[in-house]
């Protein structure tokens, strides 16, 4: 796993000076390659790659390839997107995950719905002010 930054840089118009029509709006954000190995007889069960990114904005987005050579690479783009962390999952055709690679950082989200949540023991109260 490997995270690479892109911007006008990462064009090779950049490097070598030839007209490039993107260089008036360039690409912008980050790039994710994922390599890997495995033993063929596990390519032929038909595995796949599940990729699950979380941005510095608490979303998440899940991204599936399948896994079609037993050595290879993928890259991801997440242009105008900041990568906060990641998980990635290699499964077999009946879903089970075979091997996981997590970013230090990945932890499973916890989705509160904070209007119904109180973070106290005690019932909800209303203001002294609210008095009729």
């Amino acid at each position: 796993m490997q995270q690479e930054w892109v911007d006008r840089n990462f064009l090779a118009s950049s490097r070598v000076g030839t007209p490039d029509p993107r260089q008036a709006d360039p690409p912008i954000g980050q790039r994710m390659l994922v390599a890997w190995r495995f033993p063929k007889y596990m390519i032929d069960e038909q595995l796949k790659l599940v990729l699950t990114v979380r941005f510095w904005d608490n979303s998440e987005e899940v991204l599936t390839r399948a896994m079609e050579k037993s050595r290879s690479y993928e890259a991801f783009d997440f242009f105008g997107q900041r990568v906060l962390t990641y998980r990635i999952q290699v499964m077999d055709v009946e879903n089970c995950v075979v091997e996981t690679w997590e970013h230090h950082f990945w932890t499973k989200l916890i989705d509160i719905d904070r209007s119904r949540v109180s973070v106290s023991s005690h019932p909800k109260q209303g203001s002294v002010i609210d008095t009729p």
